[in-house]
Order: structure tokens, then C-alpha cells, then sequence
């Protein structure tokens, strides 16, 4: 008599991996998959079901630039999309495909860095939040791992909530919580130096996209931070930056190549494991954002704008 047998059963049976056995309900299931977050691999009907519960969407946005011999052209964008996945996880969210048309900076000169202005990057987070606001999500996160692209989003944000209407979208900037307990405390562990090489192997490997690590050997060993720029006029550019902003340009690959270490040891294990762990904890990081954002929205409903008026008593 014909048995039924499962799709993977027959595959194996066919590649003479396993016999087919009457009783094949012995079969080892396979571990459960983390839930599809990104906006893009899931269906309208998915979405609208998902709508009944919920409302926040993270559009993590990062350029493609020129990070030196071991870190990759996209690890801004890597480091942010992972940890606006571990977001949308942790409180149920979606998240919206990467941004890559963003301000990449001083890294114009190495090659495959694609550059973008201020103000092409603005506009375009802007439409993006736009769009989803009138489709429905009550709560919009433009979430980058750092600079540059930080100021994009922040300018985005105010000018979304100032100029139209209240919008009900903040800007996240993950490295921020790199200053947080637990992270300093997961590196207080690592012998070697946690930059954001090590996050972008990480990054990888949990948005399945993982690669072997360029250059291992001098990762390994990594470089001397500080050796950003020529030094016949690394102190004037100092000057600029640490009292404003000046903008400022690469001219050889050493200058933007001090990202940490990759490709050692950490507690007996790859230490990709760690970036796995730090980019856990700045998404705990960011987390309460999400339910502060639906507090200040639901706030301002029942508060609404009104021209202020003098006080008679400005209290304290």
C-alpha cells in the first residue's frame, strides 16, 4: 500500500540521503523560523491582519561608502537594518526595506562609494513616512546606525512633526546606546576592539546575508584610530568639527579605516557572536522609544495646538 510522504522526505529519498520507512513520522522537525518582518516579503492580507494589532514600522536608512579594506561599503545600512529586525521583533513591528540613497560624506574617493546630498536624503525619508502615514502606520521610526546619516533623519523628523501636521514619526540613531551599561560591559570582555567591523559581520549573518571576512588577518589585528585625516591639517579640521561642522574629504584609504577588529575569539567563540549581542543590546536600547512615540501621539490628540496665550502666574 502507497505511504504519504512529506516534500522533504521525498527530496532526500531521491538524493539517496535517507530510506523512506512506513512509520517516517520519526522525522526531526525543524527549529521554528523568526517571524517575517520586512515589509516587502509579506503579503496585503498579512499586513492587514497585522494592522489590527499594531502600527510601527522601522525604516532603517544608510549610504554605501567607503569603510576601508575589511568593513563593507554598507555597514551603516547593515547595522541598522539588523537592528531595526531585533526592534520589530521585540515589540511586533515591520520593517521597510533599507534606504540607501543617503548621505555618505567625506568617503566620496573610495571606490563604490555611491554619494547623495543632505537634501536629496531628507526629501526622500520624507516621502517614504509620508506614504506610510497615509497607509496607516500610526507609529514611523527612521532608525540609522550613526553618522552621517543621523542628521538626515533628525532634520526629517522635525521637519515632519513642525511644518506637517504632527506626523507621528521620530529619528533613532542606534550608536547611541554603544554608551549604555550592558554594552560597555559586553565590551569590557572583548580583547579586541569593537568597532563597527565586528557589527557588520554581525549584521550580516542575522539578515542571512553572512560573508567571509576580507583582509582576516590584518582584521585581526585592526589599525590605530585618530588617523583620519592628513596630518598637515588633521588639528584645523578638529578645530571645525569639534566647535560646528566643516565639510572635510578622504584622500587616502588609511584615513577611514580604523573600524575595530574581526575575526578573534570572544569566550571561547567567533567573536561575530558579540556583534550578534551588541546589536541585541542597542536594540534594547531603542525599544522604549516605541511605546513613548504612542504616548506623545495619543497625548497631542487630546491636547490639541493652540496659540499660547500670557500667563498671569509662569509659576517656579
Amino acid at each position: 500500500m502507497d505511504q504519504d510522504i512529506t516534500r522533504r522526505e521525498f527530496v532526500a529519498a531521491g538524493a539517496g540521503l535517507v530510506p523512506v520507512a512506513a512509520n517516517a513520522q520519526a522525522e526531526v522537525k525543524p527549529a521554528a523560523k523568526e517571524r517575517i518582518v520586512r515589509l516587502d516579503l509579506l503579503t496585503s492580507r498579512e499586513v492587514g491582519d497585522w494592522f489590527k494589532t499594531n502600527d510601527a514600522i522601522f525604516v532603517p536608512h544608510g549610504p554605501i561608502s567607503g569603510h576601508g579594506p575589511w568593513t563593507t561599503l554598507g555597514v551603516h545600512a547593515h547595522g541598522a537594518e539588523a537592528v531595526a529586525t531585533l526592534l520589530a521583533r521585540k515589540c511586533n513591528g515591520l520593517v521597510y526595506p533599507t534606504v540607501y540613497s543617503c548621505f555618505a560624506g567625506a568617503t566620496r574617493l573610495y571606490p563604490g562609494t555611491v554619494p547623495f546630498s543632505y537634501e536629496f536624503h531628507i526629501q526622500l525619508l520624507k516621502t517614504v513616512v509620508r506614504s506610510l502615514h497615509a497607509q496607516g502606520f500610526g507609529r514611523i521610526f527612521l532608525l540609522c546606525y550613526t553618522n552621517p546619516e543621523d542628521a538626515a533623519g533628525l532634520i526629517a523628523a522635525r521637519d515632519l512633526f513642525d511644518i506637517e501636521g504632527e506626523i507621528p514619526v521620530a529619528s533613532l540613531v542606534a550608536t547611541r546606546g554603544m554608551s549604555s551599561e550592558p554594552v560597555k560591559k559586553l565590551l569590557g570582555e572583548y580583547q579586541g576592539s569593537a568597532g563597527e567591523a565586528i557589527v557588520d559581520y554581525a549584521a550580516l549573518r542575522l539578515l542571512n546575508q553572512e560573508r567571509g571576512i576580507a583582509e582576516p588577518e590584518l582584521a585581526k589585528v585592526g589599525l590605530k584610530g585618530g588617523q583620519d585625516q592628513n596630518p598637515e591639517i588633521r588639528e584645523a579640521i578638529n578645530v571645525l568639527r569639534s566647535r560646528g561642522t566643516r565639510g572635510f574629504r578622504y584622500d587616502s584609504e588609511r584615513e577611514h579605516s580604523s573600524h575595530g577588529t574581526v575575526g578573534l575569539t570572544w569566550k571561547g567563540q567567533p567573536d561575530i557572536e558579540l556583534g550578534l549581542k551588541i546589536l541585541d543590546a542597542l536594540a534594547d536600547y531603542l525599544l522604549p522609544a516605541v511605546d513613548a512615540l504612542k504616548k506623545h501621539r495619543d497625548y497631542l490628540k487630546e491636547h490639541p495646538p493652540k496659540r499660547i496665550e500670557k500667563q498671569e502666574r509662569l509659576g517656579p
